[in-house]
């Protein structure tokens, strides 16, 4: 969520300017605070787009999970034969095969950190696709509201629950873009 957080800062100013040229009638028949809060959390997270990324994580967190075990388990089996061999081996023939198993465990936890690796940078690209679709959104709240501004609750000291537009956001974006099933490219 922190790598969204550049975005929102640019949304607050745009919202600022877009509220500046908003249409004055609509602005005077929607009584309407000036200023807005959204949680960005819990926006992402409470949405239905959100929802089906945070359950894809699990799924594919537990997935990762148990095939960790699963190599790590074949791989203590494979340490204990070859240390059982050792004693019937020269030492030569031993080195080597104990260098390629040393090879292979290297190779193992490269692979399964790169499948780490690869599940966040498929998390952070979902993130940013669901703010980037749900950013006109909020800027057509912002303007149907006449809201000067809206800032993410973590930034108001004091704010009133009138002033939350997260349920709203939430309601609204998943009208609009629904679970937003199509993947970010892995």
């Amino acid at each position: 969520m922190r790598a969204a957080r550049p975005l929102w800062l640019a949304f607050g100013l745009i919202l600022a300017l877009a509220a500046g040229v908003a249409d004055q009638a609509t602005a005077q028949s929607i009584p309407a605070q000036q200023i807005y809060t959204l949680d960005q959390d819990r926006l992402f997270g409470s949405s239905a787009f959100g929802m089906r990324v945070l359950h894809e994580i699990e799924q594919r967190s537990a997935a990762i999970a148990q095939e960790s075990r699963q190599i790590e388990a074949e791989l203590r089996d494979e340490e204990q034969a070859l240390t059982d061999q050792r004693a019937s081996l020269p030492a030569a023939e031993f080195r080597s095969l104990a260098d390629a198993f040393d090879a292979r465990v290297e190779a193992l936890r490269q692979a399964q950190a790169q499948k780490s690796f690869d599940l966040n940078a498929w998390t952070e690209a979902e993130q940013k696709r669901f703010f980037e679709a749900a950013f006109p959104i909020l800027v057509t709240m912002a303007e149907e509201l006449g809201a000067l501004a809206i800032f993410d609750q973590r930034s108001a000291i004091i704010a009133s629950d009138q002033v939350d537009l997260t349920d709203r956001a939430i309601a609204r974006i998943n009208a609009e873009i629904g679970d937003g099933a199509r993947p970010a490219q892995e």
